[in-house]
């Protein structure tokens, strides 16, 4: 692609696969909007897309348009769906959830993954057990509140006494489950580790199936063409769909990546969770069998703030993985959440992990080396953005103009 003359509208199919979250293809799309338009400031462009989503059989599209100065692109943005499970799996009945989650830090301590999570990546152990940390600890304090209550209220007997104290336990607890827990997203964590083990156990036969229909839809992209890339993005528990949804079309058809260009983008990943519990086989090897795949490019983006996914470990060998040269495979990239907000943005979410962790799929609030919308609208490939150190920086002047080869490395 020319990068000093007029560069042509380069065509682009962006499959997004969301992580753990109820959330269904209106919301999804009512974001994009949003954050379309913090793109567009920041980055001096402009963007439309369609008002709403056009349903598929596996989700959800619509089609984007970002001009810059001597430039368009054109992407259409699909959602390869699985939010309609997530709603089941957390709209179980409460003492269906009790019983779960048990199984589910029982199932963690006897195998000793949590041990495995510490060792391969503390600040994820951290996060992993903050969730019951945090629940013990509303369970505490509503024990307490409950305790305090018998005793104040004794003299009406130990009948009495007794029923008040529950009703004071029980109403601290949902109060707090309702505001401290909610703040937390605690529920959705707790539903979320109890879903993980279910998983690798092959608990969720319906997850697998969704797998085997994303991956067909997404042959079906790749024998329409008309395209000059598809890129399949993941993020958090998303990333090991993508993965996966990957590795089945590369078993229905191994040829695939020689038909199109197909391009891998993980980020926020959480696949060693799965990766490193000792039934966790079959994904480890659906990730071997992506990396095999030498026609796919696989980019994976880490940051230090975040603590809800593995940062430098590589999500197919689960060693240590610092930043990556261009040629690796998978690329493995570290960049640094605090840069892509301003400071008062930052301070305002700093201690909300969750929504540190969504930042991998959503607008910048300023400039800086990694954007996620850049890969959705940029004038360039899908590696042009990848291979320059500071992404869309060496991509895309103050003006939205595309910055000349001779005069990369100046725009940080």
């Amino acid at each position: 692609m020319p990068l000093r003359d007029p560069a042509p509208t380069l065509r682009r199919h962006f499959f997004f696969v969301a992580g753990f979250d109820p959330m269904d293809a209106d919301g999804h799309h009512r974001i994009f909007h949003r954050e379309m338009a913090r793109f567009s400031s920041v980055w001096n462009v402009t963007v439309e897309a369609d008002s709403a989503p056009r349903p598929t059989a596996t989700g959800a599209l619509w089609d984007a348009r970002a001009q810059g100065q001597g430039w368009t692109s054109q992407a259409r943005v699909e959602l390869l769906c699985w939010d309609d499970l997530v709603r089941e799996e957390m709209g179980r009945s409460r003492l269906s959830h009790i019983w779960g989650g048990i199984r589910a830090i029982g199932d963690m301590i006897s195998t000793g993954t949590i041990v495995r999570y510490f060792r391969f990546s503390h600040r994820y152990g951290i996060f992993f057990l903050l969730t019951y940390v945090a629940l013990l600890a509303i369970l505490a304090v509503s024990g307490g509140a409950g305790w305090l209550a018998y005793g104040l209220a004794s003299g009406l007997g130990p009948l009495a006494a007794a029923l008040l104290a529950l009703a004071v336990g029980a109403a601290c607890f949902f109060g707090a489950m309702a505001t401290f827990g909610a703040r937390m997203r605690l529920k959705q964590s707790l539903d979320l580790a109890e879903f993980s083990v279910d998983f690798v156990r092959g608990r969720h036969p319906a997850i697998n199936a969704r797998m085997d229909a994303l991956a067909d839809r997404l042959l079906e992209v790749v024998d329409e063409g008309g395209v000059d890339e598809i890129v399949i993005a993941g993020h958090s528990l998303g990333a090991m769909h993508a993965v996966s949804l990957l590795a089945r079309a590369l078993e229905k058809d191994p040829d695939f990546p020689q038909r199109a260009t197909v391009r891998l983008l993980t980020v926020g990943n959480t696949s060693a969770k799965f990766a490193l519990h000792p039934a966790g086989g079959w994904l480890r090897e659906a990730g071997e069998k992506v990396f095999e795949a030498r026609d796919i490019y696989w980019a994976e983006f880490q940051a230090r703030d975040d603590l809800v996914s593995f940062y430098k470990v590589n999500p197919v060998t689960l060693r240590h993985a610092g930043n990556s040269n261009g040629m690796l495979r998978p690329f493995v990239r570290q960049v640094t959440i605090r840069e892509m907000m301003t400071p008062a943005t930052f301070a305002r979410y700093r201690l909300d992990l969750m929504r540190l962790h969504c930042q991998f799929f959503l607008a910048n609030d300023r400039r800086a080396a990694y954007d996620f919308y850049a890969f959705i609208f940029a004038p360039v490939s899908f590696d042009a953005v990848v291979h320059e150190i500071q992404g869309p920086l060496e991509i895309l002047d103050p003006d939205g103009a595309i910055i000349p080869l001779e005069h990369r490395g100046s725009a940080a």
